[in-house]
């Protein structure tokens, strides 16, 4: 199935859109304008629930099968944006893949450690400072004194997202992934208005700076083993 499903969701629209991935475009959007449309839970619900109704009955006749996961974009200017760094001393050993998994994994337990109620929607590595020079590359096999690691975590309130899971849930969709509407635009290259382009690169992991973790769970790939399309 080569279509990525999209609800966009800002304070006065909700929009939805399939894309179709080998056709290279869009192919069907409808928009909803609403006001004050992230002012409360409720009566986002009201409208989450009234568009998906009515949309996941007109998408499956689109695309002639049924909807089971959906992408949501959010754009809400109250998700947060924490920036930490890490430092770690090689006395002039090799940097081994294992070693900026653990950096990193530490770095993410360090945020929800102190931030019960957030959830991290994504985690995107800014630098590497090998002894005091920035580099922008994953530093394998290099041998240094010291590295550093600072990072983004890009994070939205954990009750919010258990919010938009419970609404999906009761469709039966998976809710794939939820996007942060302001990092989608940061990774378009022509429309600046419209999330969707961003998004699509967000899923298609295109953004070779962020961190796509996997479930901890038996599988052919481990932890981080699809970080940066390096690992795998």
């Amino acid at each position: 199935m080569s279509n990525e499903i999209f609800i966009i969701l800002s304070e006065n629209q909700i929009s939805v859109s399939v894309f179709d991935k080998e056709k290279d475009k869009s192919i069907y959007e409808k928009i909803y304008k609403i006001e004050n449309n992230l002012s409360d839970n409720i009566k986002l619900e009201d409208n989450l629930n009234g568009v998906l109704k009515e949309q996941i009955i007109n998408i499956e006749k689109k695309i002639n099968y049924s909807v089971n996961k959906i992408n949501l974009i959010l754009c809400d200017p109250n998700n947060l944006k924490i920036e930490i760094s890490t430092k770690k001393s090689y006395d002039l050993k090799q940097i081994q893949k294992d070693q900026i998994q653990y950096l990193i994994q530490d770095l993410k337990q360090q945020i929800l450690t102190s931030n019960k109620d957030l959830k991290i929607l994504h985690i995107i590595i800014e630098n590497y400072i090998i002894d005091g020079n920035k580099i922008h590359e994953i530093p394998l096999q290099i041998n240094c004194k010291n590295l550093i690691i600072e990072a983004r975590f890009i994070c939205v309130k954990k009750n919010l997202a258990d919010f938009f899971y419970r609404i999906f849930k009761n469709y039966q969709i998976k809710l794939n992934s939820i996007i942060c509407g302001n990092y989608a635009l940061s990774l378009n290259e022509n429309d600046k208005s419209n999330p969707l382009e961003g998004g699509l690169k967000v899923v298609n992991g295109e953004n070779m700076k962020e961190v796509y973790i996997l479930p901890k769970k038996p599988a052919k790939l481990g932890f981080f083993e699809k970080m940066f399309h390096l690992f795998s």
